[in-house]
């Protein structure tokens, strides 16, 4: 296929569109149409849910946590029933003092009626109370999602079901919960392609620097990265992220680092398909108080150069 300049100048830059993790050698003729939007938002909000029981619990993440509720939430766990948002502060109450963590072992999501959303999560829970009791056991997840008009859909019904013992042991789970929450939250705004920094304020350091190809490795101020968001990815019908090979790690107070490889597929308003395979280092401050941790530093690394498909 002959490329003019422009094309290979509009393909150097696209490369850098690729914000997210991907681990896989695409073939020319191999494409992946799904869009991963949808699936990046109810994932946000799982990950999300998990965490207050991650760390000490106040107001302000309390707060937090409220914000993933549909007003008449339905909880149904070996708990009882909880039933409306009001009531769940004081169903906190007995988690005091307890050390939790949640290990996600798989996840599907599925669009059900417009709006809304099917999630399903296999995890592992990992608990010691405060008299040093240990347990751990497989949890089965069915929730459903909905539309309260913000980007992000809350939980109109969360059911738990116990599945069977795990060995007993105890592994801290907030830095993997907290970073995916960040990541898919990351995709998805990169996915609306609508070119809003807004959005993106909330989840960036005031010093944070994007290196995002040879030839965007310095963006470090909101106006370089307007500028980035309103170029190649309006260029864009589509663009979808695929995860694999995540890890994170604490590395300082506060400071984290995760690695992520990107599966991506975009498609171009003209119709043209394109590949490519990164690897993303992200070094992430954060204040478990807010919604989200921040990002501080992007490096990417380009694992498959894009492909134009045939």
């Amino acid at each position: 296929m002959k490329h003019t300049s422009k094309t290979l100048a509009f393909l150097t830059l696209v490369s850098a569109i690729i914000l997210a993790p991907s681990g896989f050698a695409a073939e020319q003729n191999h494409f992946n149409s799904e869009s991963t939007l949808k699936s990046h938002l109810a994932k946000v909000q799982l990950y999300r849910w998990y965490q207050l029981y991650e760390r000490p619990m106040n107001d302000a993440r309390i707060a937090n946590q409220m914000a993933l509720f549909d007003e008449n939430i339905i909880i149904n766990s070996t708990s009882g029933q909880l039933k409306g948002k009001p009531n769940y502060p004081d169903a906190l109450q007995r988690f005091k003092g307890w050390k939790n963590a949640h290990h996600v072992q798989s996840v599907t999501v599925t669009n059900t009626e417009k709006g809304a959303y099917q999630l399903t999560a296999n995890i592992i829970y990992q608990g010691i109370k405060p008299d040093g009791e240990k347990s751990s056991y497989r949890i089965d997840y069915n929730t459903k999602l909905t539309s309260n008009g913000d980007l992000l859909p809350v939980f109109a019904n969360i059911d738990l079901n116990v599945t069977g013992p795990a060995p007993v042991t105890f592994d801290d789970s907030y830095a993997d919960n907290r970073m995916l929450s960040l990541l898919h939250y990351w995709l998805a705004l990169m996915e609306q392609l609508d070119g809003n920094v807004e959005p993106f304020k909330e989840i960036l350091t005031d010093d944070f620097r994007l290196n995002l190809s040879a030839k965007n490795n310095n963006i470090n101020n909101i106006e370089s990265f307007t500028k980035w968001l309103n170029g190649v990815p309006l260029q864009l019908q589509q663009s979808s992220h695929h995860i694999k090979n995540f890890s994170a790690q604490q590395i300082g107070a506060d400071l984290y680092q995760l690695q992520v490889d990107f599966d991506w597929y975009g498609i171009m308003k003209t119709g043209q398909r394109m590949t490519a395979k990164t690897r993303h280092i992200w070094q992430v401050v954060d204040n478990p108080n807010e919604r989200f941790a921040r990002v501080q530093k992007v490096d990417v690394e380009t694992l498959e150069d894009f492909k134009i498909l045939k």
